[in-house]
């Protein structure tokens, strides 16, 4: 793996420089988490695609990135490395808030996305307002409460232990910031108007963005598909990496040759 950094935005990219004859998958995110929530599909698809996961800015290796952090300024940030990649075909994965980060790219930038890959996300992302109090007053209880919410009772131990990590290396205001963002996104009335295909993904056991989040974006999308992974809760990425990665190659295919 490589890291890789264009004006403080940091990012981890599979291969460098990207190979021109295979698609570029750049993905994004949850709230609170960072570039390492997608090893499992950086190791598992590199073959497939130029695979790059970005930190947003005030996370990780772009901790020090001074943009402003809400969806719209994280959507405009990447069309700024978008254009520094100057891919042949860029698919855009994002992960619950990077899913709306997504949505809110192809809506302002669609001639740079050429398709798009939603996992446990929706159109409209509601947080409870004593989930926003608990990250100031007492984030490791929040830390606690989310890590019970988001992932199954079934993960294994070393992957809870690993996304509970990740909120812990994420800054409060940071997370704030983003679960915030994610309260005030709402694209329920617009999201027919995005034309690339896409693939949504959700998860049958997840309860803060419940497959009919997913049903709804595949039915209003102009290309949307939906695909359901069993098994998993909010973070299908890291709880079922082979079925998420399964069906990320399978909806790959039609941009390879292209």
């Amino acid at each position: 793996m490589f890291a890789q950094d264009f004006n403080e935005l940091g990012y981890l990219a599979s291969q460098w420089p990207i190979n021109p004859d295979i698609p570029t998958l750049l993905m994004v995110h949850g709230a609170g988490l960072n570039h390492s929530q997608w090893q499992k599909q950086m190791t598992g698809l590199k073959g497939h695609a130029n695979m790059i996961a970005v930190d947003l800015p005030g996370h990780a290796l772009s901790a020090h990135h001074d943009g402003n952090q809400s969806i719209i300024d994280y959507a405009d940030t990447l069309s700024e490395l978008v254009t520094e990649l100057d891919s042949s075909q860029l698919i855009m994965a994002g992960h619950s808030m990077g899913g709306a980060v997504c949505i809110e790219f192809a809506m302002r930038h669609p001639t740079q996305v050429d398709g798009m890959i939603l996992v446990n996300t929706g159109a409209k992302l509601k947080v409870q307002q004593d989930l926003l109090q608990q990250i100031h007053d007492d984030y490791p209880a929040f830390i606690r409460h989310l890590t019970d919410s988001a992932l199954s009772e079934n993960t294994p131990p070393q992957v809870i232990e690993q996304f509970a990590e990740l909120l812990m290396q994420s800054e409060t205001e940071a997370v704030y910031n983003d679960f915030v963002s994610c309260n005030s996104f709402d694209r329920l009335e617009d999201i027919k108007q995005i034309a690339c295909p896409a693939l949504v993904i959700s998860s049958d056991l997840d309860q803060m963005t419940p497959p009919k989040y997913g049903e709804f974006l595949a039915d209003q999308l102009t290309q949307g598909q939906f695909t359901l992974i069993e098994g998993a809760a909010h973070v299908s990425p890291m709880e079922k990496p082979e079925a998420v990665n399964h069906a990320i190659l399978g909806f790959l295919q039609q941009f390879n040759g292209r």
